[in-house]
């Protein structure tokens, strides 16, 4: 069989469960946009949440709190009643909702007043995703009851849900579910938690019998990487849905020194970005097979496109559990001060927003920052995905790259370490010194990013 019939096939698969992959965003590339409607309605419901006692913390990768002796987990969808003190939220709304930070703060409103507690409520850590199906809303909310003493230790918790990986690959396939696991696991990884850990799938499907084989992928992956596995309850809405909310711990401090950012420092990045962009060229081009002649002659030929796709689908299967322990290496002790010399002062990973979280972050600490380069998975392909309009962000990913504030006096050690495990590492940027957060970027940024949303949030150096 050869390669555009099986895309064919393929292609009646995802229909055949009301699922159009060529309108369908892979991976991160699904969620909710963040700065037309996620912000809008969050700074549109801060406020009004507050007078109900919930609390939505800012931005952070994951939700962060001191270990109780006693943690009771409930997961409840559409609302429910539990004395719970946090929440974690996974989010799904149809594309009307999703384009409307109206119609989303209502919706947010809904879902997380529906929670009956009589202890003030953390929303710790929010996800949203878009589904092109009109009725396939749902709100997956993973609440924690704390009691008990505090212990010398974090408790790090994140949900990060997709739909699809790889149109191609089998809705099935251990590949799509181990990307989807992973890619929830880096937002933990990136604050160097890697201990205790414990996946909590999120799946949907259009059917059970293809529910019952993702669910089973989870019990593959987490024997195979020796992490706890906890069945829960699950959305079931019909649309493909694969992702979890998972939970570890760190005895160290987590770099979250946003303080400490200053213009001593480097931006280290473990590896490129862009991970998402081959698998959107290598879809498109056999949907459009003019496509292939385009890139043809500007030399990327499509045997190329192919094995950039298969080392990018490799990279996010696997979990960075590895760069984790990298990154605890460089924290204090739990407890201890933060030393500029010893320490990492602050981490996040690049992925559904793509290098914007560099702008998120840089705000967050209050410093201005200039990026010297943007390594991407391949430059030709990621230029031309962006030129021909197949993807408006070619640094978006899944599963992402993790960048590291630290001085410059840690830098090579870092690096080395990194080496050591496996990675590329490279400087990718420094900060300037405190600031607002702008973030100056090279010119050839435009070759990379279309969205003129994303494109403003940079200061473009001539």
């Amino acid at each position: 069989m050869d390669i555009f019939t099986k895309f064919r096939e393929n292609l009646e698969v995802y229909k055949s469960m009301g699922l159009n992959p060529l309108s369908l965003a892979t991976g991160c590339a699904v969620k909710v946009d963040l700065i037309d409607t996620v912000y809008p309605a969050l700074e549109k419901i801060r406020k009004i949440l507050e007078e109900r006692n919930i609390t939505i913390l800012p931005r952070e990768d994951a939700d962060i709190f001191i270990t109780k002796e006693k943690m009771e987990m409930k997961r409840i969808i559409n609302g429910g009643e539990f004395d719970a003190d946090r929440a974690i939220s996974l989010i799904q709304v149809n594309q009307e909702t999703a384009g409307n930070p109206e119609a989303f703060s209502n919706f947010l409103i809904r879902v997380y007043t529906s929670v009956k507690t009589k202890r003030k409520l953390t929303i710790g850590k929010g996800h949203s995703i878009v589904t092109t199906k009109k009725d396939g809303e749902v709100a997956v909310l993973d609440l924690f009851r704390l009691d008990g003493k505090e212990e010398k230790s974090y408790t790090v918790a994140n949900n990060d849900t997709i739909q699809i990986v790889d149109p191609l690959d089998n809705p099935g396939s251990q590949t799509q579910v181990d990307v989807a696991i992973s890619n929830s696991l880096n937002d933990l990884f990136t604050k160097g938690a890697y201990q205790d850990l414990i996946i909590v799938p999120v799946v949907d499907a259009p059917n059970e019998k293809l529910k019952e084989i993702l669910l089973s992928n989870y019990e593959n992956f987490t024997k195979k990487y020796n992490m706890s596995l906890k069945h829960d309850i699950q959305p079931s809405v019909g649309t493909l849905m694969m992702g979890a909310t998972v939970i570890g711990k760190s005895d160290h401090e987590l770099p979250t020194f946003y303080d400490k950012v200053d213009e001593d420092m480097v931006i280290i990045a473990n590896r490129f970005f862009g991970e998402l962009t081959p698998i959107n060229v290598h879809l498109w081009a056999l949907a459009v097979p003019e496509l292939i002649e385009i890139m043809e002659s500007k030399g990327i030929r499509f045997s190329r496109v192919e094995e950039v796709k298969a080392k990018a689908l490799e990279i996010m299967r696997r979990p960075n559990i590895h760069v984790a322990k990298v990154i605890y290496s460089y924290l204090p002790e739990f407890g201890k001060p933060f030393d500029k010399n010893s320490h990492i002062a602050m981490t996040t990973d690049v992925t559904g927003p793509g290098i914007f979280v560099i702008k998120e972050f840089a705000e967050k600490a209050g410093v201005d920052v200039e990026l010297t380069n943007i390594p991407v998975i391949d430059r030709d392909i990621c230029e031309f995905a962006t030129e021909n309009f197949i993807i408006p962000n070619s640094t978006i990913g899944t599963n992402g790259a993790i960048v590291i504030f630290a001085s410059k006096k840690i830098a090579d050690d870092i690096m080395e370490d990194l080496t050591k495990v496996g990675e590329k590492p490279e400087i990718v940027g420094y900060v300037k010194g405190k600031g607002n957060g702008t973030v100056y970027a090279p010119k050839d940024v435009i070759k990379l990013i279309r969205r003129d949303n994303v494109l403003k949030q940079f200061k473009i150096k001539e």
